[in-house]
């Protein structure tokens, strides 16, 4: 906020110029005073709301609450911290004041002494409504009105339902009445404990005369016929304590004091009842919700918020309201079943045991609401990774059947490529073919030339049915070999010999050689031990190095074409086999890319080959790889794993 300092003109005599350029402006000055004036005199008129009625009254409003008891007691003490807190809810400005009559503990004329104390605090600025606590407190006000305040609008609170009958309200009265169903409470302790044959009753009989107390001793013989009932009200609590601590079993014990003190003692019903939980063998029940907690298993009344509640809407309504006479009308609230649920527990009772609608209090929270963010944490992450394992199982199928369709066109493909291979050997296998099947029909000539002369000699005749025999056999091993390398269907992996593998595909390319006079030799190591694998495709591997190696010794002259073909030991677990070859040899701008898809030396190629060899061979557990010879030439070699580390 600013402060503007106003500096005085004292001591200091204006000059006629100045006082008359002073007084020139004066009227100038006013003017905008005025205009000022206006201006935030309407600013103000349409900024500002109406006051309410209850905001009319700049001062805070006044609130006595006169409580019947000491302030100790627990129904005294939760009644007054919940009426402050539902009062401030209603954001009213409310002094708050609070008062004890203690009548128990005092006597009758300690009454006087209070209407003085009251007219001496509050007489000068009196209270704008005044609250009662229990009977004695309302039967107070109603006997001291006219000598306290008259006028002040009076608000009960912990009554039941006889108050009309043991008052006339009168004027400017009005309250919440609760239902203390004693009956109801007896009613409930009898079903939760059915093997009861005493009860032992403690009432107020003795203190306040209460007719309802009365009506309850009548409906709990009703009730219960065969159970006996002692009262115990009146004796002092060493001897009530003593009284209650030989109570026997299949016993329950009923306090129906209100809110005050025993008669006798100066403990309070909160003392009294920790007190009596120690000493007894049995349950107790009460009338009123306050002593639920501090060793009563349970009670059938208005629960005490729901009083402390309502009682705060009608002060509040009352303040509003403003005049005496236009007071809302007395309210009755239901009683509620309330239970103390390690009481429960104590006694072996369980909450299924419990009438409908039933309130317990104490009750542990469980697992679920105790740990609400960990719960929900755990379910989101189990359900993450529930949805993670659903995806990674979908996945994985969707893998395996991509793998098995690759695994699928691989073979096809590897098919279509021995096919095109033995195309290319047709020539070599037609001359393989056509040298057993001239030599069979050489001999049968001959046979038909011995017959023809008449010279028929035995062994002769012998002699030509073997060699048409063998050379059937070799015709049909040529056959069978081609029917092998054509055939398509799933691989069979057996133990095989490489050296006789190595055979088996020089018998295939032998015609090809000699038609491209190409002279091999075979390099069989006797110790090469045997391996676990597919025939036709570790033939169709060797097939396709010794047809490459065929092809790139084409343009060598046709004395330098050699080819070896070399099985070896290198290490234990693995067999060599190499196909060592006189030609070109790889180009090096092609050495990386040699195994590589559509990558080829060849004029009409596919590139398809070497590719479809590195596949099988990392099939079978094994490595292919290559190497350009010092001189000339190329070696081609694969390595297979033996049977005996397959097995390990």
């Amino acid at each position: 906020m600013k402060v503007t300092r106003v500096v005085p003109l004292a001591g200091r005599r204006l000059r006629g110029r100045e006082w008359r350029g002073r007084r020139a402006g004066i009227p100038f000055f006013l003017v905008a005073l005025c205009q000022a004036t206006a201006v935030f005199g309407d600013v103000r008129a349409a900024t500002q709301v109406e006051p309410t009625p209850m905001q009319a009254t700049q001062a805070p409003r006044r609130v006595l609450v006169l409580f019947s008891d000491n302030r100790l007691l627990p129904a005294n003490v939760l009644f007054d911290a919940s009426l402050r807190e539902a009062l401030r809810s209603h954001g009213e400005q409310i002094d708050y004041y609070s008062e004890f009559l203690d009548e128990v503990r005092f006597p009758a004329h300690h009454q006087e002494r209070m209407q003085n104390l009251l007219l001496g605090k509050y007489g000068e600025d009196p209270p704008d409504v005044i609250v009662a606590f229990a009977p004695p407190a309302l039967h107070f006000c109603l006997r001291h009105r006219s000598q306290l305040f008259p006028q002040v609008p009076i608000v009960f609170a912990g009554v039941g339902d006889d108050i009309s009958e043991d008052a006339e309200l009168g004027h400017g009265v009005t309250g919440v009445r609760s239902s203390f169903d004693g009956p109801a409470t007896l009613d409930v302790a009898l079903r939760l404990h059915p093997r009861t044959q005493q009860v032992f009753v403690i009432d107020a009989s003795s203190r306040v005369d209460s007719a309802a107390v009365s009506v309850w001793w009548s409906s709990f013989q009703q009730s219960a016929p065969r159970t006996t009932f002692r009262n115990l009200t009146g004796q002092p609590l060493p001897q009530l304590l003593g009284e209650l601590s030989q109570v026997p079993e299949n016993s329950l014990v009923l306090d129906l004091a209100p809110f005050g003190s025993s008669a006798g003692s100066s403990l309070s019903t909160q003392e009294m009842a920790e007190g009596m939980a120690r000493a007894l063998r049995a349950p107790i029940y009460a009338a009123f919700d306050p002593l639920v907690g501090y060793g009563v298993v349970g009670a059938v009344t208005t629960p005490m918020d729901a009083v402390c509640q309502k009682t705060a809407d009608l002060v509040a309504e009352v303040l509003e309201r403003g005049h005496p006479g236009d007071l809302p009308a007395v309210q009755t609230l239901a009683a509620s079943p309330i239970f103390d649920w390690r009481q429960l527990r104590r006694w072996g009772s369980s909450r299924n045991q419990l009438p409908p609608g039933s309130i317990v209090r104490f009750e542990p929270p469980s697992f679920w609401k105790q740990h609400v963010p960990l719960v929900v944490t755990t379910g989101g992450l189990i359900l993450l990774q529930t949805g993670l394992i659903i995806a990674l199982v979908l996945q994985s199928r969707r893998r395996q059947w991509a793998e098995r369709e690759a695994q699928r066109r691989r073979g096809e493909l590897a098919h279509m490529t021995r096919v095109a291979t033995m195309g290319e050997l047709t020539a070599s296998l037609a001359h393989e073919i056509n040298q057993p099947l001239a030599a069979i029909l050489s001999n049968a000539q001959a046979g038909q030339r011995l017959i023809a002369a008449g010279g028929i000699i035995g062994e002769e005749i012998g002699e030509i049915l073997a060699d048409i025999a063998a050379d059937d056999r070799r015709a049909g091993e040529v056959i069978r070999r081609m029917r092998a390398l054509l055939r398509k269907g799933d691989s069979e992996l057996t133990i095989l010999d490489v050296n006789h593998l190595v055979a088996e595909v020089v018998g295939l390319v032998r015609g090809e050689m000699i038609l491209q006079n190409v002279s091999h030799t075979l390099d069989l190591s006797s110790a090469a031990p045997p391996v676990h694998g597919d025939q036709v495709q570790l033939q169709q591997v060797l097939l396709n190095l010794v047809v490459n190696a065929l092809d790139a010794m084409k343009e060598i002259s046709a004395g330098h074409r050699r080819l070896v073909l070399r099985t070896s030991v290198p290490d234990e677990q693995s067999v060599q086999v190499s196909v060592v070859d006189s030609g070109v040899g790889v180009p090096p701008d092609r050495v990386e890319q040699v195994f590589e898809p559509f990558v080829t030396t060849k004029p009409h190629g596919m590139g398809l080959g070497l590719a479809i060899c590195r596949s099988i061979i990392q099939a079978h557990g094994g490595r292919i790889g290559f190497t350009n010879n010092a001189g000339r030439g190329t070696t081609f070699w694969f390595m297979l794993p033996t049977v005996e580390r397959v097995r390990t």
